[in-house]
């Protein structure tokens, strides 16, 4: 219908066509990965990777096909998280894999310097952002340095250790003392978080450490959430999820 002014108005009868659509921001994705002889922290693994699912967010872990058997890593798939078994052979492999596997990820989180190895090329190369767990060593894991061997082995840890350090956007550092050592390796940014499963001897009451798990679990989550948003991801709202 036309208007004293010349122009048209739309026809009342007529339906208008909706809006489009916002485009929705991706999921948070997040790719975990766990070093050759750190089993002992794969209750972690299984603590963090295992409660991003049910909270929107992808995960993926990555580890020895050795670890994945027998840490009960492959439980993690019940609950919706992707396990891909790490090939034997040289760290170059290893490297490829990660690298294949980062392509759709917005975080990648190594559990200990050893995982964090693999996961240095790939960060860079992607410019993702790395987050490295620094946990305390169990008892008898620090090599002997009295002997031949045992001086290399150290000095191949300290060269790793600076290695990951450096390259890391952020360092989880479980206590005081590995913070500072982080830092003294290189870190840019280190930051003094719990593990997501306190430390033995365990918590007595199962609600305790329940709640210790969820406040740990909860802190790493907001790490997450500073580097999804910063690349145009949905942000896992990690400090919201769990009563302080």
């Amino acid at each position: 219908m036309a208007t004293a002014g010349g122009g048209l108005r739309p026809d009342h009868g007529a339906r208008v066509p909706p809006a489009p659509a916002p485009p929705r921001r991706p999921r948070t994705g997040v790719l975990h990965l766990l070093g050759a002889g750190e089993g002992h922290l794969a209750p972690r693994v299984r603590a963090l990777a295992g409660a991003l699912p049910a909270r929107g967010i992808r995960a993926t872990v990555c580890a020895p096909a050795e670890l994945v058997e027998r840490c009960g890593l492959t439980g993690l798939v019940a609950l919706g998280a992707e396990v891909v078994p790490l090939p034997h052979g040289s760290l170059s492999r290893w490297v490829a894999e990660v690298r294949a596997r980062s392509a759709e990820v917005d975080v990648v989180h190594a559990h200990g310097p050893a995982g964090g190895l693999p996961a240095v090329p790939a960060a860079l190369r992607r410019r993702l952002p790395l987050v490295v767990g620094w946990p305390a060593r169990p008892v008898g894991d620090h090599p002997d340095t009295s002997s031949p061997g045992g001086r290399v082995r150290a000095g191949m840890r300290r060269v790793v250790e600076r290695r990951v350090a450096g390259a890391a956007t952020v360092v989880l550092a479980e206590t005081p003392e590995l913070l500072d050592h982080a830092r003294r390796h290189g870190a840019r940014d280190a930051r003094l978080a719990p593990a997501p499963l306190p430390r033995p001897p365990a918590l007595p009451r199962p609600d305790a450490r329940a709640a210790a798990e969820e406040r740990a679990v909860a802190r790493v989550l907001a790490v997450y959430d500073e580097f999804a948003r910063s690349r145009g991801a949905r942000p896992v709202g990690g400090v919201d999820l769990f009563r302080p």
